[in-house]
């Protein structure tokens, strides 16, 4: 992956409004998290593809939406970017709580690539909260594999060091 473009570190309103958008189902605030993420993305990008990491079926449900979804398209929205579900899902194994390297090794193995990726364009990952990388890491691999040569994300919180 070329870049990650982050908003803010995990801490203070940030996080609390991530949980809320995350857990509380406050759909609304995937406005607020897209504004704040296209502003920390440089308006040079071009021939961009919004690429949401997928939500397990499990957690949508229990949502009520696609967390990463909503937030890509949002974001697609205010920069007149396109999105594309490029990534899929292969198994169902949850992140959440796992250590790090339990993250790593389930997530070499959730990601491929589900349809056809341009080699000109740039690949941007959606995620809400960058905890090891290890999903990201996976899915740029998985879509660079496809023939991808520019990969970069864009998530809302990453940890502090």
């Amino acid at each position: 992956m070329e870049k990650v473009y982050a908003v803010s570190y995990r801490d203070g309103v940030m996080l609390k409004l991530t949980e809320d958008y995350k857990y509380k189902s406050i759909r609304k605030t995937a406005e607020v998290l897209a504004e704040l993420m296209s502003a920390a993305i440089p308006k040079s990008l071009k021939d961009v593809v919004v690429v949401p990491l997928p939500t397990i079926v499990k957690h949508i449900r229990e949502r009520g939406f696609d967390h990463t979804l909503l937030l890509a398209k949002n974001l697609a929205r205010l920069r007149g970017w396109r999105v594309e579900r490029v990534i899929g899902r292969v198994n169902k194994t949850v992140q959440v709580g796992a250590d790090e390297e339990t993250r790593r090794r389930q997530a070499k193995e959730a990601y491929a690539v589900v349809r056809g990726v341009n080699a000109e364009a740039t690949y941007l990952l959606i995620d809400d909260v960058w905890t090891t990388g290890a999903s990201m890491e996976a899915a740029t691999k998985a879509i660079k594999k496809a023939g991808a040569k520019k990969v970069a994300a864009a998530v809302v919180l990453i940890p502090e060091d």
